[in-house]
């Protein structure tokens, strides 16, 4: 098994970093909600690499269990 580090960016505006926070761990929690795209980074085969990963490129199922794109980025 590989270990991954996997992230996941959004800008909000807010009063404070704990605003910030807040307001996107709520929009991370909310079922209907589409962000779907995460950066991954792990130890494939010797060598670093980074891919992004869109679990939903064609805004069909936010649930993630639809077709994804995968791009290596790095």
């Amino acid at each position: 098994m590989t270990a991954y580090r996997v992230r996941w960016d959004i800008d909000v505006d807010a009063c404070d970093p704990v605003d910030a926070a807040r307001k996107a761990l709520a929009i991370q929690r909310d079922p209907r909600s589409w962000a779907t795209v995460f950066t991954v980074r792990g130890d494939d085969h010797g060598g670093h690499q980074v891919t992004t990963v869109d679990l939903d490129p064609d805004g069909l199922d936010p649930s993630g269990n639809g077709t994804s794109k995968v791009e290596p980025t790095g």
